[in-house]
């Protein structure tokens, strides 16, 4: 019984491939190289401050309410993105894609759920190409199809599974760089492995076809690939132990400029598509513990490991990089100047969440999980910001739901928030929609 409820735990972090994948071109170990690099600096000469603006990294928010309708009603936003046109949206009810302008207009639906050659079983993902007007659907299990804006088949692009021919790992991406595929994934290693060590990659340069023509590695699992491999899913002694990164790749493309900070690392790395090199673009520095990768990365944790210092996430815009930070349950957001090198920092509280059930029952022990968000102040439209999505390089986009149990909170926290310019003009958009429409999208434009 146990068993069976582990392999359902599994399913719920990660899609997990039957079959190995084979050998892979040979993966390049990303250095670590700080010297020469501007350094951030999370330890020294910091200005702590009670908030950090939206406007200091945007030109202005759109406010768009999505048309509800019969052909158009969202349950669960689940992957938002944001061309310089269109809206495409997948939800927990559906396996279409839903498409509407920037004036919240209902375009149309891609894809089509079947067994046939133009349709998928499920989604998992979706990738669009804006130049080539083409929509990249990529279903949970087999081949990745190819839509126009409106919908029409147009192509199968590859025939292989998602895992494990595409993919070992979990927290698996597709991105689409200038042109290029890019693919980024994350521990856990999936099962069985004839090649482990090469399964060890955190990004990868495909063709057209899919078939990786480049690897590299994230510096901090060489030396640990042994331990790595006997706690991959599922081992056959201590499988409660199943290491998953807590904190999955970051990954931005402000200014299509694709730049990646792995786990665990100090750097931040931009993607040469020329000469399909990572190179390093920023070094992080602190004086901060990060404790064991091990024991910070297994899936079922001690409450202890959160008490090291975790860097999140990043995000880049034109005049600052953002970090979003952890220690314990305080969460701290760092604002870097590119021109000045110096560092504004505000911390806020949050909560790491135990689930017993199921968990305990088979571990042992309760999963922790622990949201650190990405919130500014949002002097444009008032409240605070929380940045849901980021897309296409230049939109962040927040999420407002009227079915979501937190919008009540927010909508009475933003009546009593000071003045914005744009404020009364959201506060009429939130009057004007009931419980059972679709969100509203704050789409914040990059500067």
């Amino acid at each position: 019984m146990k068993k069976h409820l582990f392999y359902s735990l599994l399913m719920l972090i990660s899609l997990m491939g039957c079959n190995a994948a084979k050998a892979n071109p040979e993966a390049e170990v990303v250095e670590e190289v700080e010297e020469g690099l501007p350094v951030i600096n999370l330890s020294a000469g910091m200005e702590e401050v009670k908030q950090l603006n939206l406007r200091d990294a945007v030109e202005r928010v759109k406010i768009v309410k999505l048309e509800t309708s019969d052909k158009s009603f969202l349950s669960s936003i689940l992957k938002i993105e944001v061309t310089d046109n269109d809206i495409w949206i997948t939800h927990t009810h559906d396996v279409r894609i839903y498409r509407f302008s920037h004036d919240g207009k209902f375009l149309n639906t891609v894809g089509k759920q079947g067994e046939g050659p133009e349709e998928y079983v499920r989604i998992h993902d979706f990738v669009i190409d804006d130049k080539k007007k083409e929509v990249y659907v990529i279903p949970t299990m087999k081949g990745i199809k190819v839509y126009d804006f409106g919908g029409n088949f147009l192509r199968e692009q590859t025939d292989q599974w998602l895992t494990p021919q595409i993919f070992t790992g979990s927290s698996i991406r597709i991105i689409l760089n200038e042109g290029q595929f890019v693919l980024s994934q994350n521990l856990a290693i999936n099962f069985p492995i004839q090649n482990p060590k090469d399964s060890l990659w955190s990004v990868a340069v495909v063709d057209n076809s899919f078939k990786k023509t480049k690897l590299f590695k994230n510096p901090i699992h060489i030396g640990k690939e042994n331990d790595i491999m006997a706690n991959r899913a599922p081992a056959q002694e201590g499988w409660f132990n199943y290491i998953t990164e807590q904190i999955p790749t970051s990954i931005d493309s402000y200014n299509n400029k694709l730049t990646f900070k792995m786990p665990g690392t100090d750097t931040i790395y931009v993607y040469n598509s020329a000469s399909r090199e990572l190179q390093p673009q920023y070094a992080i520095t602190t004086n901060e513990s990060k404790g064991d990768f091990i024991k910070t990365n297994m899936w079922i944790k001690d409450r202890s490991v959160y008490d090291y210092f975790a860097i999140a996430n990043y995000f880049d815009t034109k005049d600052y990089i953002y970090l979003v930070c952890s220690k314990g349950e305080q969460i701290m957001t760092y604002c870097y100047d590119k021109e000045k090198h110096i560092v504004r920092q505000v911390k806020r509280q949050g909560k790491i969440v135990a689930r017993d059930a199921p968990f305990k029952a088979v571990f042992g022990k309760p999963h922790l999980n622990f949201q650190r968000p990405f919130i500014l102040n949002n002097n444009i439209t008032g409240g605070d910001f929380k940045l849901d999505y980021r897309s296409s390089g230049k939109y962040w986009i927040q999420v407002l739901d009227p079915g979501s149990s937190d919008y009540e909170k927010y909508v009475s926290d933003l009546k009593k928030a000071p003045a914005a310019p744009q404020k009364q003009q959201l506060l009429d958009v939130i009057a004007r929609t009931g419980e059972d429409d679709n969100p509203i999208l704050l789409i914040a434009v990059l500067k």
